[in-house]
């Protein structure tokens, strides 16, 4: 990394950055990916590490990356909405103080409750706090994701072999008790969660680091990792995951037999069409709301209960508390596992979209953001980031992303170069070059 690599809006008239000053540019995106790498460590082994942990009497420390996320927050507010005047990075700030302040009074909620919303949602600044930049330019990050994934597949791979202690273990932290491994099961077989001890968790760690730095990689290692991955996915039985690998695959195959000159731009039409999944959710209720897909097939069970309970009950359940809200959010933490500790906790149902459960703590100003989003599918010129906005953009549809943190992270960090220049005619007199 050198002081070239530092966008040129980050830099200010007579100061010098990448040169070792304290809270420079190049110094701030360092301290960015450790802090990414402290939340990839912690989700991968969930299970793992926060039963170890406990059994050591050092609960505080799974808390870490969460206090070095404010730092990416005060990187994200100061240096790149307040600097460069991005209107989406404004409108969001915004958004995320009137969702703060609207949940507060929606949940009657407590100092804890204000606290675990905001934690909820934190990580999401660490990814938009890397935009123009690249987690994969660093070798050691790198390096960091392959490990990260090669263990997650490990975890999974020993699951049949091995009872892991943090299985049905509970832990308790403010008062609050949490099981840190489940045991879940679908159509009889057994969802093994490795050492994150949850199955989804553990298939995510395991498929989105190494969507990352596949490039880095031969194709005879890429195809070597297809077998291993595809055998850990099956005992994960996380069918979202397989989904979303069976995609990268054709991706992938496209790669190896395109122009290398115009991929990029190939990829990126990929991208700007994954948002036409956003709205599934609706589409699907519309079209299939009532039907018993299980009489289809029993695979589609989980689907069903989306269609006709997950995704409606909420807006219905609002609509009955207070119609307004279904326009203004319900507040950061609505709908999500901080409302478990409120008393409408009776009202929590898995939300398992990510637009959908967002839109629910944001309301309408969230749709700006999702435009916002969109263009960040051709400003960005980083491969892994347009790679990951289509998979993520599938993978969101049955999943709600709010857990594990890494995958809110790389949700912020995929659509992140939304802020790299503002929308035309939003320009103070005077502001300094917009990001290019």
């Amino acid at each position: 990394m050198t002081a070239a690599t530092v966008p040129k809006a980050f830099e200010r008239p007579g100061r010098k950055y990448g040169a070792g000053t304290f809270f420079d540019d190049e110094t701030c995106f360092r301290i960015l990916c450790f802090v990414f790498a402290g939340f990839c460590f912690r989700d991968a082994l969930t299970g793992a590490f926060r039963y170890g942990l406990q059994q050591v009497g050092l609960d505080a420390v799974w808390f870490i990356p969460d206090i070095m996320a404010v730092f990416a927050l005060w990187y994200f507010v100061v240096r790149i909405v307040g600097r460069n005047q991005s209107a989406f990075g404004w409108i969001l700030i915004i958004n995320c103080v009137s969702a703060t302040i609207i949940g507060a009074l929606f949940m009657d909620s407590s100092a804890f409750t204000i606290f675990s919303s905001i934690k909820l949602f934190l990580p999401i600044f660490c990814g938009f706090a890397l935009c123009g930049r690249s987690l994969t330019e660093v070798p050691w990050v790198r390096r960091y994701l392959l490990f990260i994934s090669l263990l997650s597949a490990a975890g999974l791979l020993a699951g049949p072999l091995i009872d892991f202690p943090w299985v049905g273990a509970q832990v308790e932290a403010f008062g609050q008790v949490k099981e840190v491994g489940r045991l879940r099961w679908a159509q009889g077989d057994m969802r093994y969660g490795g050492f994150a001890g949850d199955n989804t968790m553990a298939a995510y760690m395991m498929i989105f680091p190494y969507f990352m730095i596949h490039q880095n990689l031969s194709k005879f290692f890429n195809v070597v990792l297809w077998i291993v991955f595809s055998i850990a996915l099956y005992l994960s039985n996380s069918k979202t995951a397989m989904l979303v690998s069976l995609l990268f695959i054709v991706y992938y195959l496209i790669e190896i037999s395109s122009n290398k000159d115009n991929f990029l731009e190939k990829i990126r039409l990929f991208a700007k069409y994954s948002f036409f999944l956003v709205p599934t959710p609706i589409i699907l209720i519309i079209i299939l709301g009532g039907i018993d897909l299980s009489k289809i097939s029993p695979l589609l069970f989980s689907m069903q209960d989306r269609i006709n309970t997950t995704w409606v009950f909420p807006f219905t359940a609002l609509a009955d508390i207070s119609p307004p809200f279904i326009i203004t959010g319900c507040g950061l933490g609505c709908f999500t596992y901080p409302m478990e500790t409120t008393y409408l906790s009776y009202l929590m149902v898995p939300v398992d979209n990510f637009y959908l459960a967002t839109y629910l703590m944001f309301g309408f100003p969230f749709i700006i953001t999702i435009f916002g989003m969109f263009t960040a599918s051709y400003k960005s010129k980083h491969m892994d980031k347009i790679v990951l906005m289509t998979l993520l953009n599938l993978y969101c549809v049955t999943v709600q992303c709010y857990g594990p943190s890494t995958a809110t992270i790389l949700i912020g960090y995929a659509f992140s170069d939304m802020f790299l220049k503002s929308p035309k005619g939003w320009k103070r007199k005077g502001a300094r070059p917009e990001l290019q």
